[in-house]
């Protein structure tokens, strides 16, 4: 294999840190979003509104459903944001162009 064939095909040091920087973030936002919701539904059925509130058990049920599906659209409104303004930052400092370059 030639050099430049090599040099293709090896990540700098950089590169892989910034891929494991997304991978770590965006791996931190799936649990967040897998996580969060199923933890406020049941927190708040079982601590507002079975304990504090007495509701019956259907109530309790819906209303810790709609603040679960709350709670999922928090996560994922905090993911689009932070994908929205880690793309336009990078973008911004020049760092997206240099990806796009080296892809060529």
């Amino acid at each position: 294999m030639s050099k430049s064939k090599q040099n293709r095909n090896t990540i700098s040091k950089a590169e892989q840190r910034a891929e494991y920087r997304t991978f770590k973030t965006v791996f931190l936002y799936c649990i967040l979003i897998i996580a969060l919701p199923v933890l406020t539904f049941f927190t708040s059925k079982h601590w507002i509104f079975d304990q504090l509130l007495q509701l019956s058990s259907v109530s309790s049920n819906i209303y810790s459903a709609v603040s679960a599906v709350v709670a999922l659209h928090g996560a994922l409104f905090l993911f689009i944001y932070k994908a929205y303004f880690a793309v336009s930052n990078e973008t911004a400092d020049g760092r997206g162009d240099k990806v796009a370059q080296k892809e060529d």
